[in-house]
């Protein structure tokens, strides 16, 4: 939103109703104890069924009816539930002493990679031998997509600010951390900005880039100051060669 009221009063009704929706679905399988043993399918309840067939709404559609969105689409949040209910099923798998055991019988454990499920879900289930993740694969397609709208909201604000003129540069300070966290988001973003887009290969690694016509992109090429930590230049040496591919692409 750009600070109008009514956007940001239907922002939040929307994350309430989306919260309320993930509630109602949770509580099914939530016994007396507010313990979660077994997730109960939405889908396999025949009770529901019979419901559904009679014009009872699911939990979680009631939820989103309640919170003001009466003309919410039931068949439409099928693949969304679904999947929540996936992950749902994996966050309350108990793996981690079944792991611990594997481990203290020098067993193999099969290897994971870690940080946030949302934007990977390959995390879950945990109990399995973590990793940070594969530099090669940095940044990820997801990562791509994210920051394409960051840096599309970045600069229609910035223009906006400055009487519809985009910036000439931009600087940008690189973390390690925070890539490994949001594989390679920040990286993503500095790519946008000069217009040149990561190519990954039938594996997922990312060891090339191509350049974003200027009729495609719309706008100008930003001109990014970028730093990095110790952190970033020594876990993505190939990053670094990969962006520096990139800005002198975009330079030529």
């Amino acid at each position: 939103n750009a600070g109008v009221l009514e956007d940001v009063e239907l922002n939040t009704k929307i994350v309430e109703a989306s919260r309320a929706a993930v509630r109602a679905l949770v509580e099914q399988s939530t016994d007396s104890q507010g313990r979660i043993k077994e997730v109960k399918s939405v889908f396999d309840d025949i009770g529901a069924a019979f419901g559904g067939m009679m014009g009872q709404k699911k939990p979680y559609t009631q939820a989103i009816i309640d919170a003001g969105f009466a003309k919410v689409d039931e068949s439409r949040l099928g693949n969304l539930i679904g999947y929540l209910e996936f992950c749902l099923k994996q966050i309350v798998a108990n793996n981690e002493l079944g792991g611990i055991m594997e481990l203290l019988n020098g067993e193999f454990l099969m290897p994971a990679p870690g940080g946030d499920p949302i934007r990977n879900p390959d995390v879950l289930p945990t109990g399995r031998n973590m990793h940070a993740l594969d530099p090669s694969s940095i940044p990820t397609q997801a990562a791509v997509e994210v920051s394409d709208q960051v840096v599309r909201k970045l600069l229609e604000k910035l223009a906006d600010d400055n009487d519809g003129a985009y910036p000439e540069s931009i600087a940008f300070t690189l973390w390690g951390t925070d890539n490994i966290k949001t594989y390679g988001e920040s990286l993503a973003q500095v790519l946008a900005l000069v217009g040149v887009r990561p190519v990954p290969d039938s594996l997922g690694r990312v060891n090339k880039v191509e350049l974003i016509p200027l009729e495609q992109l719309g706008r100008p090429r930003i001109d990014v100051v970028v730093s990095c930590s110790g952190v970033f230049r020594d876990l993505f040496i190939n990053q670094m060669n990969l962006m520096d591919r990139g800005i002198k692409l975009a330079a030529e």
